[in-house]
């Protein structure tokens, strides 16, 4: 493993908003009447959340099939399993790790927590729907196969937080890369349902805080600041990271 040194982090904070139902599935204990057979995911004190790992994959997902990846070549019937390569050189590796951990050279750079649902003052229920669901018969014209699918409602906020290790000045140029991932995110869908309207997203009241190590020493100060969009913060990278 080549040397490296942790030089600092890198926190992004902001608010997700679905501009459309999100419905990122959870599982139902008990079958209720009237109630939906996909519940969205909750933890278990019943609060709705967007899994870290729903959006790290995501965005994940999207950069390799935008060629972000160095170990992928997809094609056509053939299996599209996440990149694995661990090269130094490919973006999605360096900031998430290789599919296959046998392949790690260095640690991933990006570590995505779990989103929660940002209140205003309601109940956590009345953030949610259900949508019902059909098949359409093409002869009969008649719906078949009824569901009902619970959604967070639309404009609905939820507090998220990405953390970028910094060890190396390169690492500006990864962190740029995941937020051209997350600009990708935007005009695409979170969850399930995306091709039926569900999903739609949009990253806002972005603030970033950078930590050098010696803030972790007790010697230094993080800097702080407001980014109002994501193409701002990817100009702003070079000033705010530091690498002494």
């Amino acid at each position: 493993m080549n040397n490296f040194e942790l030089k600092g982090k890198l926190i992004l904070r902001g608010i997700i908003v679905n501009k459309t139902g999100l419905h990122i599935g959870g599982m139902s204990e008990t079958l209720k009447i009237g109630g939906s057979d996909n519940p969205v995911i909750k933890d278990r004190n019943g609060n709705i959340f967007i899994p870290g790992s729903s959006l790290k994959g995501k965005i994940r997902s999207l950069m390799e099939i935008s060629g972000y990846a160095k170990g992928t070549d997809y094609k056509s019937g053939e299996n599209g399993k996440p990149c694995e390569c661990g090269e130094l050189d490919c973006t999605v590796c360096m900031l998430f790790g290789p599919h296959n951990s046998e392949n790690i050279k260095e640690p991933g750079r990006a570590i995505v927590r779990d989103a929660y649902l940002k209140p205003n003052g309601k109940i956590t229920y009345e953030y949610l729907e259900t949508k019902p669901e059909n098949v359409i018969d093409r002869v009969k014209g008649t719906a078949q196969h009824p569901r009902f699918i619970e959604r967070v409602v639309a404009d609905s906020e939820f507090e998220y937080e990405v953390v970028f290790n910094i060890f190396k000045e390169s690492d500006k140029e990864l962190v740029k890369k995941f937020i051209e991932g997350m600009k990708l995110l935007e005009d695409d869908y979170l969850g399930g349902s995306g091709s039926r309207g569900y999903g739609k997203i949009l990253f806002k009241d972005l603030n970033w805080e950078y930590r050098p190590k010696s803030y972790y020493e007790g010697e230094g100060d993080s800097i702080k600041s407001k980014i109002l969009s994501l193409n701002e913060l990817s100009n702003a990278i070079d000033e705010i990271v530091k690498i002494n």
